[in-house]
């Protein structure tokens, strides 16, 4: 039995259902926030009008339909299907975070929000973090600590090849899309080449309040760490050892508004990705140091629960992992010995031919940014 409360069966069903119905409604357009239609007759004749939903700065304009004839009637049947979706999924949503089930602060869900609605989801990018390990409660049934899940910025990842392959991008582009959200969002320029993008912030009195980083898998040999991402139409921060996260996402939800259709990395890639990551802090900033630890609890967290419920996933990518290469190796094996000795046990122990007894100087460098005092948080 985990030692970790099962959220209840019941919970569990309403997250599937929301996950499907929030995918469902972001491939048909559902980005609306709801809504309801009314009549309004003018010299004996009936039009019909869509009245959004009061927001915080007052009552939007009503929106034009059409005269009342049978077309407009029939385009009126399918908005309020999708406004009663919307309804639904908003209830859902209550009901899952009354239960205590988390999701993100305000700023980070408008966000969410803005880009599932441009079309970033659908394009297969994916969402690494704690943002992700929000949604891993409702995907494994299992509330996960608390503490684990608070953030303070928002780390996106896409490949290249399926950034180069879809042929589609988003509407605007990135950096539009988060000034929806708010104005304050500017384009960080690369220090080495100011013409490139390093990652989207709020700097207010010159501090960073708020931060979206960009990244993509650095495979092969070493090149710019700087890369082009059209589909999302955005530079992206190039970092070894993300392909083992990325592959394979899995559509989830952030529980936000109606629901956030949003990709996830596989929950056991996240927590043996996040071994590598622990390893790879600037231990001389304490920021990042603190980052490192929480690293290695949010792995050791998700390894109890995915030994119990997918024992064979735990095991597979734990040797595949240790077989791509002694870096990555070295760094598996460097994590191993920090972690609890009940979460070690979980993990096939290594051989003693390929087992490094002594502590690894690791490079820290190779998941940093051109700006030292920056850390991510994925």
């Amino acid at each position: 039995m985990s030692e970790y409360p099962e959220v209840s069966i019941a919970m569990q069903t309403v997250f599937a259902d929301l996950v499907e119905k929030a995918w469902v409604g972001n491939l048909e357009g559902l980005t609306v926030t709801g809504g309801s239609v009314y009549a309004r007759t003018v010299k004996d004749r009936k039009y019909w009008y869509w009245q959004p939903p009061s927001e915080e700065n007052g009552q939007p304009s009503a929106k034009y339909l059409g005269p009342d004839n049978e077309q407009t009637r029939a385009r009126i049947k399918t908005l309020q299907q999708r406004s009663d979706n919307i309804r639904q999924r908003r209830e859902m949503v209550r009901a899952l975070r009354a239960v205590r089930l988390p999701g993100p602060d305000s700023i980070t869900g408008d966000i969410l929000a803005a880009l599932a609605e441009a079309g970033v989801f659908r394009m297969r990018a994916v969402v690494v973090g704690s943002v992700a390990f929000q949604s891993y409660y409702g995907m494994l049934g299992t509330y996960l600590p608390a503490a684990l899940t608070r953030t303070g910025d928002l780390d996106l990842g896409q490949f290249e090849s399926i950034a180069l392959a879809i042929e589609d991008d988003i509407d605007p582009n990135l950096e539009d899309v988060l000034k929806r959200v708010d104005t304050d969002f500017v384009a960080i320029p690369d220090p080495m080449d100011t013409r490139r993008t390093l990652r989207y912030a709020i700097r207010k009195d010159g501090e960073e309040k708020f931060a979206v980083d960009v990244l993509c898998p650095l495979r092969g040999p070493d090149r710019s760490k700087i890369t082009a991402l059209p589909a999302l139409r955005s530079d992206a921060q190039l970092l070894r050892y993300l392909d083992f996260l990325l592959y394979q996402e899995n559509n989830s939800i952030s529980l936000h508004g109606a629901g956030i259709p949003i990709n996830v990395p596989d929950p056991t890639r996240y927590a043996l990705h996040k071994l590598i990551v622990s390893q790879m802090r600037r231990q001389d900033i304490p920021r990042s140091r603190i980052k490192s630890l929480k690293d290695l609890d949010q792995a050791g967290s998700l390894i109890r629960v995915l030994s119990k419920q997918r024992p064979g996933d735990v095991e597979d990518l734990w040797l595949e992992l240790r077989a791509r290469g002694p870096s990555w190796r070295q760094k598996a094996d460097a994590a191993l010995r920090q972690l609890s000795e009940d979460v070690r046990a979980l993990l096939p122990v290594p051989d003693k031919a390929s087992f490094d007894p002594d502590p690894v100087v690791v490079d820290e460098a190779e998941n940093q940014t051109t700006d030292p005092t920056r850390t991510f948080d994925m």
